[in-house]
């Protein structure tokens, strides 16, 4: 396995994302209690589960009984886009009025409508209600509001408490706010490549079924102080080297920090590598980072080829207390190449994979 380097020069990606939000401590007013932590934006410590394995990247594969999901059993079917900085973004209304656009992100605790959207809608601010809000490169303190209705298709998320910012500046005028883990875990959410539609399903619709030619890649769910939200984790392998990582739809771009890079032989002397562009997050921007093509990818039996890594170290990986040791945040871009269902009853993730890799899947099922 080889991993490409490619030299400081221009890079062709960025972290442009919000890299998803942690939110962290609503806080009241002065004049009352003291703040309640509603954090989540972490997706790193391996699920228990994992850990007890010794952190290695646990796959189960899935076979026999059933073939596909049942289309038709879903609550609710929205297009999607992916927009050019690699965000899946689908339409919601917001109090019957719309559609506005919303990306959707994996590592986002609490979902945010921007000011502009905010300002038409007329939604006002709830008294002496503020959230932090963790991106990849920065904090800020942000004031709470109550949407009456966030509708997609016939499905409604009522009396949604989100967080309302401006909207960052590197960011498409166009998205008016991101739906994170408080509105995806009710739901099985699926994603089809093929007909580009997120599914909405009844969350324990998948409890007890199996699908012939997908694997399951177990998430661990890593909850922060009082918030009823948590962040997921997997571990992904290069090189043989294990490294847990963010499930991250929210994120452009794939991200190592530098000890992950060390892990895998890659150091910042090393010859080929590209100074990419800034990466952005919610609120500022690093320097030009380095990137990486890593040429294999995996997650137990799934594989991936010629996925992109900046290297850079985060402020949200200190947030996470992810610093000490490797770790990385995995974007959209590794996933939207196939369909997948997101269960967040069983904590895992179902990757639909095809021709050798299905064989190969389904024999290590097999007894």
């Amino acid at each position: 396995m080889e991993i490409r380097n490619v030299e400081n020069a221009e890079s062709l990606f960025r972290l442009t994302n919000p890299l998803s939000i942690a939110a962290q401590g609503v806080i009241p007013s002065p004049y009352s209690q003291p703040a309640t932590t509603i954090i989540s934006r972490v997706s790193l410590p391996l699920m228990n589960f994992a850990a007890k394995i010794a952190g290695a990247a646990f796959v189960c594969v899935l076979c026999a009984c059933a073939n596909v999901l049942d289309q038709s059993a879903a609550l609710a079917t929205a297009p999607y886009t992916i927009e050019d900085g690699g965000r899946i973004i689908i339409e919601a209304e917001v109090n019957d009025r719309g559609p506005f656009e919303f990306a959707l992100d994996t590592a986002a605790s609490i979902s945010v409508i921007f000011d502009e959207p905010r300002t038409t809608l007329e939604l006002q601010a709830l008294e002496g209600q503020e959230v932090i809000i963790h991106g990849a490169v920065a904090s800020g303190r942000f004031p709470l509001i109550r949407a009456a209705r966030i509708s997609i298709g016939p499905e409604v998320w009522s009396k949604a408490r989100i967080a309302a910012m401006p909207r960052p500046a590197q960011m498409r005028s166009n998205i008016d706010g991101i739906l994170g883990i408080d509105f995806l875990r009710r739901y099985a959410v699926g994603f089809s490549n093929h007909d580009r539609l997120v599914r909405l399903y009844a969350p324990g619709l998948l409890r007890h079924q199996s699908y012939q030619g997908w694997a399951a890649i177990p998430l661990s769910p890593q909850r922060v102080g009082s918030s009823a939200a948590s962040l997921y984790f997997f571990n992904i392998g290069i090189l043989r080297h294990q490294i847990r990582s963010i499930f991250d739809l929210g994120a452009g771009l794939n991200v190592l920090n530098w000890k992950a890079a060390r892990s895998i032989g890659v150091m910042p002397t090393t010859y080929g590598f590209e100074a990419g562009d800034p990466v952005v997050g919610i609120m500022e921007a690093t320097p030009k980072v380095s990137m990486l093509k890593a040429e294999k990818v995996t997650t137990g039996n799934v594989s991936w080829h010629n996925e992109k890594f900046a290297i850079v170290d985060l402020a949200i990986f200190e947030t996470l207390e992810l610093s000490d040791g490797p770790a990385a945040i995995v974007g959209a871009g590794m996933f939207t190449q196939r369909d997948f269902i997101i269960d967040f009853v069983r904590n895992r993730l179902l990757v639909n994979v095809a021709g050798a890799e299905a064989d190969r899947v389904d024999r290590v099922a097999s007894p």
